[in-house]
């Protein structure tokens, strides 16, 4: 009888202590989130590229992947810009015009690494940097009105740098341990240094981008740490 009583006690006492440490936890958040934006903007070409081409509006969308602070971001836009007059094209082709009552589209793709460097508040500032793909190219009505200006697409890598500040909307159910939403407004400048004059001479200079920015996500599950 006292051999079982013991057992019993013995039992209690463990099933307690295994129900108190089980009880005796913190919830760490997860490093990891993720995010999609769309920008609305203006594209402003300089340099060379500035005396072709007229300021024009941009769109532009990307896909982040956070860890902590630093963040992996590939993105991608384009703009539609007017011409400042005609534009002298010499190709292997042969020799055309690109008339100045058309217009063009610029075009990216890059990759950038980041980091945030301020958060105050719900306001949040970050740096980034990388490089990427990018062409201009005539509009379809222009390109399907000269056989050379419809192969005409001066294609080039470039480099990027740009910061943004942005806004973020607070998620009244955050609980560290669930999945929760990201949700940024926002301001972005981005600066683009192709090198177009490889291809046809006189396309030197550089673009600036900004955009006005909405941003949705998730961050992953918090884990449990038991003490």
């Amino acid at each position: 009888m006292k051999v079982k009583m013991s057992g019993a006690l013995l039992i209690a006492l463990l099933i307690s202590v295994s129900i108190h440490a089980q009880q005796n936890y913190r919830v760490e958040p997860s490093p990891w989130a993720f995010s999609w934006g769309v920008g609305l903007g203006t594209m402003v070409p300089t340099g060379d590229l500035g005396d072709k081409f007229n300021a024009g509006f941009a769109a532009d969308t990307e896909l982040n992947l956070y860890y902590n602070k630093v963040f992996l971001m590939l993105n991608g836009g384009f703009a539609m810009s007017g011409l400042v007059g005609d534009i002298d094209v010499v190709s292997s082709e042969g020799n055309t015009v690109w008339p100045g009552n058309s217009s063009s589209m610029h075009a990216f793709l890059g990759g950038n690494i980041g980091v945030t460097l301020l958060e105050v508040d719900q306001i949040s500032f970050y740096p980034y940097a990388g490089i990427g793909y990018g062409f201009i190219e005539p509009n379809l009505k222009t390109s399907q009105s000269d056989p050379i200006l419809s192969g005409l697409k001066l294609n080039t890598f470039l480099w990027n740098v740009g910061f943004g500040v942005d806004y973020n909307v607070p998620d009244k159910n955050y609980a560290p341990g669930d999945i929760n939403r990201i949700l940024k407004m926002g301001l972005r400048y981005q600066f683009q240094k192709p090198n177009h004059e490889r291809e046809q001479e006189g396309f030197a200079g550089a673009t600036h981008w900004l955009t006005l920015r909405f941003v949705i996500g998730s961050s992953m599950p918090g884990k449990r740490v038991y003490n």
